[in-house]
């Protein structure tokens, strides 16, 4: 397990590297559990992986040379840095090609400009508010393109009308951060691929 002890120098530098602002009810041990989470789940895919990844795993840098991707397109929307690094590396262990953006009119321009397979998005970005707008805004334009863009929305909040309030605004489907989130994610993400490939599975719908 590497060293990840944080302290007040690394937050800044982490939040500098990554371009966004720290939320203002995070504390240290909340990024510190992110980080861990990140090392874990990193680590179990790699143990039952044919080539490492967790090398990639144990810092908030990004890679400075990306790997061609020839697999679905997906755009990962989640004003937390961290959030957005993790999803980037676990998605792209499986070819997906990946891009992030961290607030919602930059989400909306890389849509204009790439018509991704795949759009995984936070509710809170920052406000539940602008998740809602963003959500109904990314539906309304791949229908005007004809597109049949797959979008996810992920989130923390436990109230159980929230997942009926994204459906309703075209959300196809929803995802609850508890626990172990990201390798149910993506499950869910081989799920869809896999049903557009044409290919069978036998587990349980989500």
């Amino acid at each position: 397990m590497p060293n990840i002890d944080l302290d007040n120098e690394f937050l800044e530098l982490f939040y500098n590297i990554t371009n966004s602002k720290p939320p203002k009810d995070l504390t240290l041990i909340d990024l510190k559990k992110q980080l861990i989470t990140i090392v874990d789940t990193l680590k179990e895919l790699n143990e039952n992986a044919k080539k490492p990844i967790y090398s990639r795993a144990i810092s908030p840098f990004p890679p400075e040379e990306e790997e061609e991707k020839n697999g679905p397109a997906i755009l990962v929307v989640d004003d937390l840095g961290v959030i957005t690094y993790q999803l980037r590396v676990l998605l792209s262990q499986f070819d997906y090609d990946v891009d992030c953006s961290q607030e919602i009119y930059d989400a909306v321009n890389k849509y204009k400009k790439r018509k991704y397979n795949y759009i995984v998005m936070d509710l809170f970005i920052p406000t539940e508010r602008e998740g809602f707008i963003l959500l109904t805004e990314l539906k309304k334009m791949a229908a005007a393109a004809g597109a049949n863009t797959v979008v996810g929305v992920i989130t923390a909040s436990p109230r159980r009308e929230t997942e009926a309030q994204c459906k309703a605004r075209g959300a196809d489907f929803f995802l609850e951060k508890s626990s172990d989130w990201q390798n149910t994610l993506v499950g869910i993400m081989k799920k869809y691929i896999d049903a557009d490939k044409g290919e069978s599975s036998d587990e349980d719908e989500f």
